[in-house]
């Protein structure tokens, strides 16, 4: 497979979140985790912590300016003026990572214009790593592919079916998706798989789940990096109230309830 043209900030953030997701995956099941509560009744432990912190570095080698969740709080007044900013969240699934569990993810992506045009995610447990955007399309390899050689192209169109693949989180509404006309109605069943973080979107990517409904808040760094993978294979997410992308880099960080189809 010839390696795909990436220009090199893109390649700086496959290399950081690969980078990341082995240093979370040294605290994995260990007994060195220390884990404090946010006000918003969030665990944060030392791996988000250090993971936020090598990101935030090696980002900024690119010179554009990074948001994390788990770096300093930046006005609106400030993130206004940037046309382009990375949206990273360290450690995608922390409640998933403390509870011994794999689903949980490194997220990177890159917004211009309120829009994400590369996104990377990286699965630390089982080394998996997608990237790509709308302008080239989206790959996966793993984290032991640093160059990214064999870097595999996800198809964009996945093969037919009568059994419609919703994934979900522990609070999704199996009703919420069913309520949108954005979902066309030509399924014999519905299989619903609930699975935690951004992981989610790897599952689409790959083909093996059709609809990503959500009816629960979340932020910014929890669909930025996937969004722009899934814009890399002829899919986006949209908001259930009008049909229209998400748009980042807002003033108000959460996500309003979307479907990714």
């Amino acid at each position: 497979m010839r390696k795909p043209e990436i220009p090199e900030e893109y390649q700086i953030a496959i290399r950081a979140a690969v980078q990341a997701a082995k240093l979370v995956l040294g605290y994995f099941r260990t007994n060195q985790l220390e884990t404090e509560w946010k006000a918003d009744e969030s665990p944060v432990t030392i791996a988000d912590l250090e993971s936020s912190l090598l990101l935030t570095n090696e980002l900024q080698k690119t010179g554009i300016p990074v948001l994390s969740e788990e770096g300093r709080e930046i006005s609106y007044k400030e993130r206004r003026k940037w046309n382009e900013l990375w949206i990273v969240d360290p450690l995608d699934g922390t409640k998933e990572f403390i509870a011994g569990r794999k689903n949980f993810a490194i997220n990177v992506a890159l917004i211009s214009e309120s829009r994400p045009i590369f996104g990377v995610i990286v699965i630390p447990v089982t080394g998996e790593v997608f990237f790509g955007g709308a302008e080239f399309g989206s790959y996966s390899t793993t984290t032991e592919d640093i160059l990214l050689e064999h870097s595999v192209k996800l198809p964009t169109e996945n093969t037919p079916r009568k059994v419609l693949v919703v994934a979900g989180g522990k609070s999704t509404s199996k009703d919420f998706f069913e309520e949108t006309e954005l979902v066309e109605k030509k399924y014999d069943s519905i299989e619903f798989r609930k699975v935690a973080s951004s992981v989610k979107f790897c599952l689409m990517a790959k083909g093996q789940v059709d609809i990503y409904p959500r009816d629960y808040p979340c932020m910014e760094w929890d669909t930025a990096s996937g969004h722009a993978i899934l814009q890399g294979i002829g899919k986006d997410i949209y908001r259930k109230e009008t049909g229209k992308p998400l748009q980042y880099n807002k003033e108000d960080l959460y996500v309003p309830y979307f479907i990714s189809c």
